[in-house]
């Protein structure tokens, strides 16, 4: 195994969170029409998400990865796939925002690392796109965890004006 070869299955892994990011995001961001502020930003995200997706693909594509592959990659990924699409299906925003937080500490971490492979692999074209990427993961976990109490608050106010009105 080479260094080359590590990086393009992380790469690879990292595309298959990315396109799992986008099915799970685009299927939360309409739950959250009661919490605008939360809604807005996930809906931001999922662009970002979106983006990030595509240059991934475009830095195995100059590497001409076999997306066999890629195949195998998304079913690595099956698990942390699916507990975060277990979190971010709740209804309720605050839970949404928890899960949310969490799913990009994981993407800090995956870039993080894969920014230490893209210099091992002597990847000097991908290492600004990841640069840039973990900038977008570290800067959206950022702002979830700012307005995690609002999302908190938010969800009281909810839950008990519908026990009050009920």
């Amino acid at each position: 195994m080479t260094r080359e070869s590590v990086y393009l299955d992380w790469l690879r892994d990292a595309h298959a969170m990315e396109k799992h990011a986008d099915t799970t995001f685009k299927a939360a961001v309409p739950r959250l029409a009661g919490w605008p502020i939360l809604g807005a930003r996930m809906a931001q995200y999922l662009e970002v998400t979106r983006e990030q997706q595509l240059q991934i693909k475009e830095i195995l594509k100059r590497y001409d990865s076999s997306w066999s592959a890629l195949k195998e990659a998304l079913g690595r990924m099956s698990i942390v796939g699916q507990a975060a699409n277990d979190m971010l299906n709740d209804a309720e925003g605050v839970r949404v925002a928890i899960s949310s937080y969490v799913f990009c500490q994981y993407k800090v971490a995956t870039y993080s690392t894969l920014l230490a492979a893209a210099q091992l692999a002597g990847d000097d074209e991908g290492l600004p796109v990841l640069q840039e990427a973990l900038q977008h993961e570290t800067h959206m976990a950022e702002w979830l965890k700012r307005h995690l109490p609002e999302a908190a608050e938010e969800e009281i106010v909810h839950l008990t004006d519908a026990a009050l009105t009920g």
